[in-house]
């Protein structure tokens, strides 16, 4: 369940300013209409656009990020969705350290169905997965078991940016493969599910 958090750390690249003006949303406005320049000590801008299921509703965030885990790379889109069939996350995300720099408001990711397929585990039982949008990849993520016992296997659909994590050194947890069906695992569960496609999508501070 600690897979995207990770994700988050391993890529956050640290970059301050003593100070910074970025665009930022006024309060509770989740579609981001109205935006305000605001000066930032010690901060990057970033806009983010996510999509909240299964209401299905586009949040879009912008403002000053001073938290780690917001920004996977500086100066790039980053484009995450990650989904098992039982959950689904998405969201697209950008930060930058000029002045003004995230004025642009991301499109929201699609959620069309595409031409891979990747196995799920439901109710006891392997299944198909349709993908979407620009998930191109199946995932399989191991989550050993503090006891020692059998690890946990989840697995399911996701984008390259998601799958980023499985290219680093020494990281065995997560593995991405490419082509319909190629990411087959014994003994899938979907307990810990929740935590694990939630932790994808954080809010801009």
């Amino acid at each position: 369940m600690k897979l995207i958090l990770a994700i988050s750390c391993t890529f956050t690249l640290f970059y301050t300013a003593d100070m910074l003006s970025c665009y930022t949303c006024e309060p509770e406005d989740e579609n981001c209409r109205t935006t305000v320049l605001k000066n930032c000590v010690r901060a990057v801008c970033s806009t983010l656009t996510r999509i909240e299921y299964p209401s299905d509703s586009i949040r879009v965030s912008k403002g000053c990020t001073y938290v780690a885990e917001t920004c996977y790379f500086m100066d790039k889109v980053t484009e995450l969705s990650l989904n098992n069939g039982y959950l689904h996350a998405s969201q697209s995300s950008f930060c930058c350290n000029t002045t003004g720099c995230n004025i642009d408001t991301l499109p929201a990711l699609s959620d069309k169905p595409n031409q891979l397929q990747c196995h799920t585990w439901v109710n006891g039982t392997y299944e198909v997965l349709q993908c979407v949008g620009i998930e191109d990849h199946c995932f399989k993520y191991k989550q050993p078991t503090p006891d020692g016992g059998k690890d946990t296997i989840y697995g399911g659909c996701a984008s390259s940016d998601s799958c980023l994590w499985s290219e680093m050194p020494n990281q065995t947890n997560l593995n991405c493969c490419k082509g319909s069906l190629c990411n087959k695992a014994m003994g899938m569960s979907l307990s810990s599910l929740p935590l694990l496609l939630g932790l994808l999508i954080i809010s801009l501070v």
